[in-house]
């Protein structure tokens, strides 16, 4: 099904989370009006997914939610909604009303679930208060998303697979997709005053995918979907980072961190057998997979390469690098 999506730029956010600047990642400042949407959908000649992102959805108010809501019905049969909001905007009154719309799911910006690093970045919860605000997506029986983050300040990354393992708690099995976004310090937030003083230090690409990749790991393990690892590139966002993660790539390096740590822990010296589609995981961006592999075995890195066999087929064969 295609995706529909509209930025609804920091709309209706309860307050400015300091690393946050949505008109400098979007290079907009103004948001779709519900006419705007419903012209939209209008358009389209196949079912699809109308995607409210940015901003805090359920914090507008019921009219204004009930107007992007309806839009849906514009568009053709089998069509769906889903949105992004804050924890803090989400209650069983409001999820009834959302009820009667056909949502594919509701994603909520958890950000960290680690009270200290939630006071920093200003988020206006606690993480019990996140947790049970996702408690209540899933009990009133809709699809939830978790926006995760990395690299926050006063954030560790044992506090984040932490986080992790408390939503994996609460959900009982039921559907959560994750998105692992790096925190970046982006131009004309708070965050950035921070960097610019000395008080805040950002990860590295390397850094965020090892991150990331051991979170990747600890979802997959526990059984959870991941939609996406970064942000999504564009112009205005290229022109606005002063620092942090930013790589266009950062998915495929945590996909290959992710590889590297499994590699290691199931077979610390090797060798190691893997199918062929995985040989760019290894060999993409600079052999990045084998250069952390051997980094983290203590193996040559020329060594490393000689113990991971590529399946051809049926037959496991040495892929030559």
């Amino acid at each position: 099904m295609k995706r529909l999506p509209f930025f609804l730029s920091m709309g209706s956010c309860p307050r400015r989370c300091i690393y946050c600047h949505q008109g400098e990642i979007t290079g907009t400042y103004s948001i779709p009006s519900p006419e705007d949407v419903l012209r939209a959908v209008s358009a389209m000649d196949s079912p699809c997914e109308i995607c409210f992102f940015g901003g805090s959805f359920t914090c507008f108010p019921p009219g204004r939610q009930k107007q992007y809501l309806e839009t849906v019905f514009a568009a053709p049969s089998g069509s769906t909604v889903r949105f992004s909001t804050h924890p803090e905007c989400i209650s069983r009154t409001v999820l009834k009303e959302t009820g009667q719309y056909p949502v594919s799911m509701i994603e909520l910006g958890i950000s960290s679930l680690d009270d200290r690093v939630l006071k920093v970045c200003n988020r206006g919860y606690s993480g019990e208060e996140a947790l049970a605000s996702l408690r209540t997506v899933l009990d009133e029986g809709f699809h939830a998303g978790a926006q995760m983050m990395i690299g926050l300040p006063g954030q560790a990354r044992e506090s984040s697979l932490q986080d992790l393992r408390r939503i994996d708690e609460i959900r009982k099995g039921r559907p959560v997709t994750l998105r692992i976004y790096p925190c970046l310090v982006l131009d004309k937030t708070p965050l950035a005053e921070l960097c610019r003083e000395g008080k805040y230090t950002p990860l590295s690409v390397n850094g965020a995918a090892i991150w990331a990749g051991e979170l990747l790991n600890e979802a997959v393990r526990l059984g959870f979907s991941v939609q996406r690892i970064g942000l999504q590139e564009s112009e205005s966002l290229n022109r606005s980072v002063i620092g942090g993660p930013h790589h266009p790539a950062l998915g495929e390096l945590a996909r290959s961190a992710a590889l590297s740590f499994s590699l290691k822990t199931k077979n610390p010296e090797g060798p190691w057998n893997l199918p062929s589609r995985s040989v760019s995981l290894l060999t993409g961006h600079g052999e990045y997979g084998f250069r952390l592999l051997s980094e983290i075995t203590g193996l040559p890195l020329s060594e490393t390469k000689h113990r991971v066999f590529f399946s051809n087929g049926d037959t496991m064969q040495p892929k030559v690098i």
